[in-house]
């Protein structure tokens, strides 16, 4: 995370900047007759989908995937891909 430190008065006239710096990522500190006064740092969002996540890993277990498996993959399979490219 990167951090910038502005002057109230440049924060003031750069706020809309500052808020697409914020929203990439970027930490703001904001600096008042040389002493640091606020903080704007991005919002980071938890992920509410445990019941989601929870069954994502369970349906994954035991999943191998091997090439010679895959039906696009066998011999004359996939003679269609292509032909319209020639």
């Amino acid at each position: 995370m990167q951090t910038m430190i502005f002057s109230a008065t440049k924060a003031r006239n750069q706020f809309f900047d500052i808020l697409t710096w914020v929203s990439m990522g970027k930490t703001i500190m904001i600096e008042k007759d040389k002493e640091l006064i606020a903080n704007i740092s991005p919002i980071f969002k938890v992920n509410k989908n445990k019941g989601l996540l929870k069954s994502l890993d369970l349906a994954s277990v035991g999943f191998e995937y091997s090439k010679e498996d895959n039906p696009l993959r066998k011999k004359g399979a996939s003679n269609f891909l292509g032909r319209w490219d020639k």
